[in-house]
């Protein structure tokens, strides 16, 4: 078990490990890649990466007789191939990728291929002829967008003699690689002609910020289309529900065979509500309507579209003067509670997309004061400069390195999303840097009020657009309001213990201290909202649990205020310190007071539900240190109520019976160290159980597998969402830190003393208590090199070994046996067992 190596960055392409003619379903394959043939015979062909990749994709073509056209699915579950759509589309954000899952192309002489749209995580690939003719392939793969690493060879590892322990170790590396992105990575999705003005490929509409605020509107713009269609949209609020009008004019000629003709049909404008045209999963969407054009709508021809919204909630859309429609809205009900009436509402923004596989372009944009005529916005659309449209319309290139939730969905950086990703990151690849840009680019987005995004958008300016997505969630939330105080406020709870997380591993100090009070800020909106009469926390609302008194979130700040104040210790901030330990003890001694179900045994739900418990208040209330010993084990004895097959329900309110009541990852994942906490051989066992029986099933298929943790989990042990589901989420890997942490039991020292594993305790007992024999693994420290260990029991000995800078020092325990460490940098001893 040599795990000596250094991490390396390979700089070279993703290409598949294996190639299916026709079927993949009998997992046999023609091996690692070789030149493959299309024709009417063999006309579609299946590529397994074996793992999920992400980037650009390419196509070298060796041979041809045609010209041919082909379609090309890229999906992380293999089922997804035999989808329309794969397994998207994902229209919830521009996020810098393709929205749509299949491309097609026209293939007339060999050569390369290279497409212009990311695909953000997939591990399958298919290709299928859809023409007369054939095509041979000599390479087919992507461009990394991720970094291309050798997992078994990353700074942090573990390796034990229980291989599945090591594969779902990797499970949280490998999602960590795969959603934590550098800058400049994810590239601009649109190109602009200082003529021309912006060419638009098929996506979900870029939508400029500038006009969050205006309604009531008329909207003018010239087009030309290249390919199909074009699409734009009005209306449309740029921060949450971020969905409003969707239109589309389709052209006469469409240059593929396997066009949308159902919904765009040609000579039509199409008419829709929501994020897209078609319903996704939770991206509710409407298709309201088709407009027939009065003439042949030519490609390579311009033409002025003018949309015309106005305070009686009409909708009227013209081209070249020539009324396509004029409607009103109320004839459209959705029943969208946020909107006025149901119907679809006429404040927000517009933008610029189109529908897979359309091409166009767009110049010439002007709004105007529909009742008075006033203008209000006037774009040439042809400023190339990074500042220039493609910053305004939010698709510009990263310009920070940035952790998303998920390489292939939301593609958000999700701020309660971090918590587990920064610890994953300091126990496997110690990208640190990706992980400060990632704190960074929380504290540039954040709101005067303190807030922070709950998920900021990657190509927009923070400089300029803060205010619109802080505020501009439409009628609904209202202008007055910031949108993250109203949508999962308890994120800002979970983002500060992301910053202090990031700080205890990485020992950054010098980071800590310039944004400290951005965080002290941020942490002011929690205990500013602790009810004086309760004395616990009050929110609109929380992912974790109940939002008003509920014991999830407030175990969670009590965890959050403490840990602050060890940050503020390191930076010699005693006064911040003495504050929050002040408003810690007050918090936990008023969720002891409220929360604590003496009959149960359990800390209710909230105030208003003692007789219900969940997941995430058993974990919060027992790291945060809020239960004392004894409460903390009357409270895991009700663990089994919440028992389903794979893993915990989230809550006892949740229904065991019903088929769709998932298993979550992220918070059975927050659970593993409130068990292994009790140090009993009884919590080892309930530990070692729910992580093979939850995350076991992420390995075990080929179709669903995808080398890194998922998101949801069904009772099956099936994607939990479907094909929606984000089978790349490190928000699902605990693992990857618990097994370091806790079974091989590297741990830094509590409070300041262990920042950067400058103290360090190993203690392996976990380990033991699950029947290992032989354990390695190792961390960076930020004290010029690794802390490593290596433990094996033989013969009723455990022969130890443990690596750490000379200036480090540490304890080792098991059991009674207890020895100091410190002023070498090897240290080796034996254990009876």
């Amino acid at each position: 078990m040599n795990i000596h190596s250094r991490f390396k960055l390979r700089p070279r392409n993703f290409f598949s490990v294996r190639v299916f003619p026709q079927t993949p379903y009998a997992w046999i394959g023609l091996g690692r890649f070789k030149p493959f043939h299309l024709n009417q015979q063999a006309p579609v062909a299946t590529l397994d990466y074996g793992y999920e990749v992400a980037g650009y994709p390419f196509f070298d073509v060796k041979t041809i007789s045609g010209p041919v056209q082909i379609e090309v699915k890229y999906s992380e579950e293999i089922l997804g191939l035999d989808q329309p759509f794969s397994d998207g589309p994902f229209p919830f954000a521009v996020a810098l990728a393709n929205t749509y899952r299949v491309e097609t192309y026209e293939i007339k002489k060999p050569g390369r291929i290279d497409a212009f749209l990311l695909q953000g995580g997939q591990r399958w690939q298919s290709i299928r002829l859809l023409t007369k003719g054939s095509v041979t392939f000599s390479a087919v793969g992507f461009v990394p967008s991720i970094p291309v690493v050798d997992i078994d060879n990353l700074p942090g590892q573990f390796v034990s003699d229980d291989d599945e322990l090591n594969d779902i170790w990797r499970l949280g590396a490998r999602a960590a690689v795969a959603a934590c992105v550098e800058a400049g990575s994810q590239n601009t999705m649109w190109e602009i002609d200082s003529k021309s003005g912006a060419y638009v490929r098929g996506m979900r509409a870029g939508t400029s910020a500038k006009g969050t605020f205006f309604e009531n509107y008329t909207l003018e713009f010239d087009t030309k289309i290249d390919k199909g269609g074009i699409g734009w949209t009005v209306a449309f609020p740029v921060a949450s529900p971020a969905r409003g009008i969707q239109l589309n004019l389709v052209a006469e000629e469409q240059p593929y065979v396997n066009a949308n003709k159902t919904i765009f049909q040609p000579n039509t404008v199409v008419l829709g509500y929501g994020y897209s045209f078609v319903n996704v999963k939770t991206l509710t969407s409407w298709h309201l309507d088709n407009f027939n054009v009065p003439f042949k709508v030519r490609s390579n021809k311009w033409y002025r579209l003018k949309t015309v919204l106005d305070d009686r909630q009409n909708l009227a859309v013209s081209i070249d003067g020539t009324e396509v429609f004029n409607v009103t809205l109320r004839d459209y009900p959705i029943g969208e509670a946020r909107n006025p009436g149901g119907i679809p509402d006429t404040l927000g923004s517009w933008g610029f997309g189109g529908w897979q596989d359309q091409a166009g372009w767009f110049r010439n944009v002007v709004v105007y004061d529909t009742k008075n005529g006033t203008e209000l916005y006037r774009n040439p659309m042809t400023d190339a400069s990074d500042d220039g449209v493609i910053r305004e319309y939010g698709v510009n290139k990263n310009r920070r390195a940035a952790c998303l939730d998920g390489p292939k969905r939301d593609r958000l950086i999700w701020l309660g999303d971090f918590l587990h990703t920064t610890r994953i990151i300091g126990t496997s690849t110690t990208r640190y840097e990706l992980a400060r840009d990632t704190l960074q680019t929380f504290i540039d987005w954040q709101s005067p009020t303190g807030l922070m995004p709950y998920a900021p958008p990657l190509g927009y300016n923070p400089d300029t657009d803060n205010l619109a997505f802080a505020r501009g969630g439409g009628r609904y939330f209202g202008k007055a309001n910031d949108v993250y105080e109203i949508i999962l406020p308890d994120y800002q709870i979970l983002g500060v213990l992301s910053f202090t997380e990031y700080v205890r591993r990485s020992n950054d100090l010098a980071f800590a201290k310039a944004t400290w009070d951005s965080w002290k800020s941020n942490l002011r909106f929690a205990t500013d909202n602790i009810n004086s009469t309760t004395g616990l926390l009050q929110l609109f609302g929380a992912f974790l649990g109940p939002s008003n008194g509920g014991s999830a979130v407030n175990c969670a700040l009590v965890e959050a205020l403490r840990s602050m104040a060890h940050v503020a210790r390191a930076l010699n901030k005693d006064v911040d310190a003495r504050m929050y330990e002040s408003i810690a003890t007050k918090l936990a001694s008023a969720i002891n007071q409220e929360l604590w179900n003496e009959q149960m045994g359990v800390y209710g739900l909230s105030t208003a539900e003692m007789n219900e418990f969940s997941v995430s208040s058993m974990a919060f209330c027992i790291t945060s240190g809020t239960a004392s010993p004894s409460r903390a084990n009357r409270f895991l004895s009700s663990l089994p109520q919440l028992k389903l097959e794979p893993g915990y329900k989230d809550s006892t309110k949740s229904n065991s019976s019903d088929p769709a009541t998932n298993i979550s990852p992220n918070t059975n994942g927050f659970l593993l160290s409130a068990l292994l906490a009790q140090d009993t051989g009884k919590a080892a066992e309930t530990t070692l159980n729910l992580i093979k029986s939850l995350w076991t099933p992420m390995l075990s298929n080929p179709g669903t597998s995808t080398g890194t943790s998922w998101e949801y989990v069904n009772q099956d042990g099936d994607p939990g969402l479907g094909l929606f589901t984000s089978l790349s989420h490190p928000w699902g890997g605990a693992p990857t830190y618990i097994l370091t942490e806790w079974v091989a039991g590297i741990q830094a020292a509590s409070g300041t003393a262990g920042f950067g594993y400058r103290n360090w305790n190993i203690t392996p007992s976990a380990g033991v208590q699950m029947g290992l024999k032989d354990v390695h693994a190792k961390v960076v420290t930020a004290f010029q090199g690794d802390l490593e260990v290596h433990w094996q029991i033989k013969q009723k000995v455990m022969r130890v070994t443990i690596w750490a800078p000379k200036q480090t020092s540490g304890f080792f325990k098991l059991g009674k046996f207890e020895r100091k460490l410190s002023g070498s940098h090897k240290y080796s001893f034996k254990v009876p067992m």
